[in-house]
């Protein structure tokens, strides 16, 4: 049997799957007790199942990306050091950065020695601004982590938690490492008191089989690893929506995919099964990341969603959620009130939810049913102009699947699939509104729980070796071997296939098999004199996000 559970801003919800099928299937509201929230949900999903019989739970959250959105991060300390090139004042984030004398050179050579007094005053000052978590970030880190680790080594009796830049990717990009770096020391307490609760209720209710979290790349990692990477819990929502999908439908075609929540719209786009892919880092609020996600889209709009006229006979939807539908005692009319109206759900006081279509439109003269007409009709618009947008961006810059680059192939949705609690009583609105046939699976309302429950576990390594050094390195595994000079890239691609499946093990992989992709293989020659002295080998490799086997047999 399978657990997955998917933590939302409005809905916990949870699947229990068994021999590849969904058996049972709760939503819990979402309330500021997680403890109690995750124990409702869990103790609804399982009712008398024997604790033993779970051979897997997985997990998703949409906590850190609300809290970046919502800017209520953790004040995390920043230490950087540069090397040739940007000036890293340029990057400056977060309520303490300070920037200390110290340089590698592109090759991983230490060019100036760290400046461990500078290092200890910076950490002086963040102790007397009160800060607990800090970042470490050095320019050329992924090719020598050495001056990250003394810095971390002077510091680390002072901090509670120290995250380090050679730890986020193994590419090269010094502003987005120094973003990401800081995400993971600003979300680091709030994902250990997720990650802790959550530890929490599955030891209190007997449930010690392997344990999961879903990554924005559609992947799960095991959850006792992930406190590494904060981060990387951001966007596990969104990303969750897309596994749903290619786990309950077949997504042939291009297909647009609209995850319709009780506070946001996530959108994503399919082809012929295969989701679309953002391999060089997402952005996350005012961040520019170097964390590779699936290619997806929120919108501020869903079924909880405030509605209000505007002075100028406007009708507004979102992007405020005040919080629970005016049919089941909430303070604003929604969406959901308007479905209640008209009788497309049978939920809480349909006289509230009429009341609340009185409030909106009795300004306009229009009568109730009118009223929800509108609000139905308004909100799928404002779905299908955003749908419409996200699309056009895809096709203005190159289009990278989970498997590869589509060239020359402008992508144009064929077909809707939606999922989310109010996806039947949309759905007809969304389809006029795009002009094309919309379709909802089953379990539709748990769709982001099955995606979370039956994901694979993936894992991404980037190789750098230079034969003129006689180094390769791959920094997500803090790997640094000595080669000769007739390393090739054959060699290369072996190691780093060899290093990706233990890495993957080490995360939690089992008996799944994994499908491994390249997303990037170059050779440089390096010239002197007018004579080779060497050669730059660079790949990227990843294990491709997929279904596991258990599903696939359903």
């Amino acid at each position: 049997m399978i657990l997955g559970l998917d933590v939302g801003g409005t809905q916990t919800d949870a699947v229990l799957i068994d021999e590849g099928r969904v058996v049972a299937a709760a939503k819990t509201p979402t309330t500021e007790d997680l403890l109690e929230t995750l124990r409702i949900a869990i103790e609804n999903t399982l009712g008398d199942v024997e604790p033993g019989e779970m051979m897997r739970m997985a997990f998703s959250t949409t906590m850190a990306t609300n809290a970046i959105v919502e800017d209520r991060l953790d004040e995390a300390g920043m230490i950087v050091s540069s090397g040739p090139g940007m000036d890293p004042e340029w990057f400056c984030v977060g309520p303490s950065y300070h920037v200390v004398d110290g340089c590698l050179d592109h090759q991983g050579l230490e060019a100036k020695p760290l400046d461990r007094p500078a290092v200890m005053e910076a950490a002086d000052a963040m102790l007397r601004e009160g800060i607990e978590v800090i970042g470490v970030v050095s320019k050329f880190s992924v090719r020598n982590p050495l001056h990250e680790l003394q810095a971390a080594d002077w510091v680390k009796t002072s901090f509670s938690h120290v995250a380090l830049g050679h730890h986020v990717s193994g590419a090269l990009n010094f502003p987005r490492r120094i973003a990401t770096t800081y995400l993971n020391a600003a979300l680091y307490r709030l994902h250990q008191k997720f990650s802790s609760a959550l530890t929490h209720i599955l030891n209190e209710k007997g449930l010690f089989g392997p344990r999961y979290l879903l990554k924005p790349d559609g992947g799960t990692i095991d959850l006792d690893k992930s406190i590494r990477w904060p981060a990387q819990t951001a966007q596990s929502g969104p990303a969750a929506s897309v596994m749903g999908a290619l786990a309950l439908d077949r997504c042939d075609g291009v297909t647009l995919v609209l995850d319709v929540g009780g506070t946001t719209t996530d959108m994503s786009v399919v082809i012929d099964g295969t989701p679309l892919l953002k391999p060089l880092g997402i952005r996350l609020g005012p961040y520019r990341t170097l964390i590779r996600s699936l290619l997806t889209h929120s919108l501020g709009i869903g079924g909880d969603s405030e509605v209000r006229m505007e002075q100028d006979g406007r009708l507004k939807i979102g992007p405020v959620r005040k919080g629970r539908p005016a049919a089941l005692g909430g303070p604003a009319p929604t969406p959901t009130d308007a479905m209640i109206t008209l009788d497309l759900l049978d939920a809480g006081d349909k006289n509230a939810a009429r009341t609340a279509m009185e409030q909106v439109g009795g300004a306009m003269g229009w009568d109730v049913a009118f009223t929800a007409e509108r609000v139905l009709q308004g909100m799928a618009e404002t779905i299908a102009e955003t749908a419409r947008a996200f699309v056009y961006d895809i096709n203005a810059q190159p289009v990278y699947t989970i498997h590869e680059v589509l060239a020359d192939r402008r992508v144009e949705p064929t077909s809707i699939l939606i999922i989310g609690g109010p996806a039947p009583q949309i759905a007809g609105y969304i389809s006029r509104a795009l002009g094309l046939p919309s379709r909802f699976p089953r379990h539709y309302g748990v769709a982001n729980a099955v995606g979370a429950a039956v994901a694979r576990v993936t894992s991404e390594i980037t190789l750098q070796a230079d034969t003129q050094r006689g180094t390769v390195v791959i920094p997500e595994a803090e790997l640094e071997n000595s080669i000769n000079n007739r390393f090739t890239m054959e060699q290369a691609i072996a190691l780093g296939r060899s290093v990706l499946c233990r890495e993957a093990e080490g995360m939690g992989a089992g008996g799944e098999g994994s499908e491994i992709s390249i997303a990037e293989k170059q050779t440089f020659n390096m010239i002197r004199g007018y004579s080779m002295t060497g050669r730059n080998i660079r790949l990227k490799m990843g294990i491709t996000p997929g279904l596991i086997p258990e599903w696939k047999r359903r």
